[in-house]
């Protein structure tokens, strides 16, 4: 091979990635490059009760705190005291014991830096004698449930929804499936007018005994008039310019009053829809007695937002949905469940929802409280 030629091959080869040495080709190799994606979501902080949040002897209450990432946990504080974290860790458990009624404080980090604080209620039961539960100490009730479900409107001018349908059923199908709900105590409206509205209210007024209890849901469009200081849901036949088919929250407190219900609970993902609360605080319950919550009568409502509208693919439907589906406690208070929403959705979106003792209605400091099945 002539010396031109011979110096054409080495110029190939190198170009394609080789080297030659004395005649002989090796191939090139280089380190593969790897990518780290960043981790942006915060550390996720759960509380579980030991014995169903029964009392110990000395009336503290027990519980493990859980923290999860879903890269390395670099830090975690409780009461602002720092937590042993061992090195690589994505999960972490502490056992503590509290005193009932303490609001814990817990704060994690990530190794990106991503801060989660959660400011938990403690939460507990009185003891129970050692042959008894407290599941046995309870009267059996039957739980009915009222979805009510407004997605789309015969009148034109106002927008129909996307998301009602599918909110009602997905929270109907959860309850059935993990906590004590039945089918046949289950009555689902779609697009209902106001007639067949007050038709289901007075069913439930006649089916619904002073030891049931019975949760009310409604999904779709609200208004609140400031000029007269009244709020209204908007059943399938409202008209825009004319209310006469426009449900006022008088009425509904007035057929929440005519059921006579152990307890009610009112979940409303509707624009304007806080004007029925006689108060709005967070957490109007003294007692931490599990027992004796569900033995007083409660009439209680949480709503997705105050006089402000809220969007139709809704964040308080999405983190109500997945604080009931990770519960893992017996027994579920209903304002333990909406702390556990209202949090969610203070580091998740700017809606502010509302707890609160609906007004005039027989509310004597009870809980509805939710319970899974065995």
């Amino acid at each position: 091979m002539s010396a031109p030629l011979k110096f054409l091959k080495v110029l190939l080869l190198l170009t394609a990635g080789y080297v030659t040495s004395y005649g002989q080709v090796v191939e090139k190799t280089t380190s593969p490059v790897r990518l780290t994606l960043k981790d942006t979501s915060p550390p996720e902080i759960k509380l579980l009760y030991k014995n169903n949040g029964a009392l110990t002897r000395d009336g503290k209450v027990e519980v493990t705190i859980s923290v999860r990432d879903q890269s390395d946990i670099l830090s975690v504080s409780i009461d602002n005291e720092m937590q042993p974290v061992p090195n690589g860790q994505d999960s972490v458990t502490y056992a503590k014991i509290f005193a009932p009624d303490h609001e814990v404080l817990v704060r994690a980090k990530d190794k990106f830096n991503n801060v989660k604080e959660r400011s938990l209620i403690i939460r507990g039961q009185a003891p129970q004698p050692a042959a008894t539960s407290l599941a046995s100490e309870l009267p059996v009730r039957k739980n009915y449930m009222l979805l009510i479900a407004e997605q789309e409107y015969g009148d034109p001018t106002i927008a129909s929804l996307s998301e009602p349908f599918k909110d009602a059923l997905s929270l109907k199908d959860l309850l059935v499936k993990k906590y004590t709900f039945n089918e046949n105590e289950i009555s689902l409206l779609k697009n209902p007018t106001y007639e067949e509205i007050e038709i289901e209210f007075e069913r439930l007024s006649r089916v619904v005994t002073a030891n049931d209890n019975l949760l009310l849901f409604y999904a779709g469009h609200g208004f609140f008039d400031e000029k007269t200081n009244i709020g209204y849901w908007l059943p399938s036949d409202a008209q825009s310019k004319n209310k006469a088919r426009w449900f006022r929250n008088s009425a509904l407190v007035e057929n929440i009053g005519a059921i006579n219900a152990k307890h009610t609970l009112l979940i409303a993902d509707a624009c304007f829809s806080g004007s029925i609360f006689k108060t709005r605080a967070p957490f109007n319950n003294g007692s931490i007695d599990i027992a004796n919550m569900m033995k007083r009568p409660s009439r209680k409502a949480m709503t997705s937002g105050s006089l402000s509208t809220v969007p139709d693919k809704s964040m308080f439907m999405k983190y109500l949905i997945k604080s009931l589906t990770e519960n893992n406690n017996k027994y579920l208070p209903s304002e333990d469940l909406f702390d556990e929403v209202r949090i969610s959705l203070k580091s998740n979106s700017d809606i502010r929802p509302l707890y609160g003792e609906i007004k005039d209605v027989g509310d004597e400091g009870g809980n509805f409280v939710f319970i899974l099945r065995d």
